[in-house]
């Protein structure tokens, strides 16, 4: 009897070892694979990204170029494919514009001497974005501090004259040429976003073309691969793609609708104290929206610098608490209530994919990230072995609710 119970619990107690062993070999591999495949996207981006920005792109157009076509007889319904693109072109016109606008106004304002930013632009000394940077801020820093050493003369102001008696000369002097160096660098930066002017708008015409065949060829791709692959019933590929372009839509016009807003109350705030390049400070943040988190970071920090460069000390403290009260309040209170559903991300999620995409694919990936991630937490909820991924990711704590936020709008059943 004594045998049979020690052979029980023997027998009880074996298995446990072998099962956390099994899991934490598991594990390792999950975390090996993860890093391999992270490696692997990185390597890849000259072809994935494209691919990937022109899919999301040809998914958030594809309503108008079926309604164009719809309106249409059957011989023109090349004019909807031609509508689709036209929006496209628009669209990343405006963005463009933007954007060149924002980096030549401040590249003008900054202490930075025309043959420089010339040479930054054209690359000269090495010709690296980076770089770029680097040379920007010096110029801003060194320039900030020659005026300093020049007095009145040489343009820096006495302390009573912008900082009363809030702070001493010195400080004040010590928290312009901050403001100085920080300007310096934007200005740096935005001088490398011209330099780069050429690439980026290489790839934008792969982009765009890839995009362009994707929108000709979907429905017979769709045929093709529902021919050739015959995915299991619980598969639900098609309804995938329904919602991820559903989804995908949704987030860019809320972030534009968001980012409106946000421009607005920049402008009229801003406007309320006279601060300068009022005009690109707005136009600014409503670009840097499209990026969670980190665009709202860079488009308050830069207003606030420009006004410590400019202005008093005070005046730079009162821009940034307004500016403040106005990211938490459409960062934290309305954008999450707005996109919420929509989304379904968690925030720690959402920067962690910023994080990742960023390191993959640069600044597209930064862009990227959030359609991209939400286009794996849709794709993951409709295939059972990557629904647990899928509920990890999400900012859901059920099945329910993941199946609630991944399924096509008016579908009432959640998925088996």
């Amino acid at each position: 009897m004594a045998d049979q119970d020690g052979t029980r619990a023997a027998t009880q107690d074996g298995p446990a070892p072998t099962r956390s062993r099994s899991d934490l070999r598991l594990v390792m591999l999950a975390v090996v694979t993860l890093i391999l495949v992270g490696w692997a996207v990185k390597g890849l981006a000259t072809v994935l990204m494209p691919l990937t920005a022109a899919i999301l792109i040809a998914l958030a157009v594809m309503p108008i170029r079926d309604r164009v076509a719809s309106w249409l007889p059957g011989w023109l319904s090349w004019a909807g494919l031609v509508a689709a693109m036209g929006t496209v072109l628009v669209v990343l016109a405006i963005f463009a514009g933007v954007l060149v606008l924002a980096a030549r106004q401040i590249v003008a304002e900054i202490p930075v001497e025309p043959g420089q930013v010339v040479e930054m632009i054209q690359g000269a000394g090495g010709g690296s974005e980076r770089a770029g940077v680097a040379e920007g801020a010096q110029a801003g820093a060194s320039s900030d501090l020659q005026a300093g050493a020049g007095g009145p003369q040489g343009g820096a102001p006495e302390a009573g004259e912008d900082g009363g008696d809030l702070l001493s000369g010195s400080t004040l002097e010590s928290l312009r040429g901050l403001g100085e160096r920080a300007l310096g660098a934007a200005g740096g930066a935005a001088a490398a976003i011209l330099n780069s002017a050429f690439a980026v708008l290489g790839g934008l015409v792969l982009v765009l073309f890839l995009t362009l065949l994707i929108l000709g060829e979907s429905g017979d791709w769709r045929r093709k691969v529902a021919a050739a692959l015959p995915w299991p019933e619980d598969w639900r590929l098609t309804e995938s793609a329904e919602v991820i372009a559903s989804k995908v839509r949704a987030y860019l016009m809320i972030q534009a609708g968001l980012g409106f807003i946000s421009a607005v109350l920049y402008a009229v705030w801003l406007g309320f104290w006279g601060i300068g390049l009022l005009l690109v400070w707005p136009l600014l943040i409503f670009v840097l929206n499209f990026i969670p988190t980190i665009g709202s970071l860079v488009g308050g920090t830069l207003p606030v610098a420009y006004t410590l460069l400019t202005r008093d000390v005070g005046t730079a403290v009162a821009v940034g608490a307004g500016i403040l009260a106005i990211e938490n309040v459409m960062g934290n209170l309305v954008g999450p209530r707005i996109q919420g559903q929509n989304v379904a991300l968690s925030p720690l999620v959402v920067l962690v994919a910023l994080a990742f995409w960023g390191w993959t694919w640069g600044i597209a990936g930064a862009l990227l990230a959030v359609p991209v991630t939400v286009a794996l937490v849709v794709l993951g909820a409709h295939v059972p072995v990557l629904r647990p991924w899928a509920l990890l990711l999400s900012n859901k704590t059920e099945w329910a609710g993941l199946d609630e936020a991944t399924r096509p709008s008016g579908q009432a059943a959640p998925h088996p």
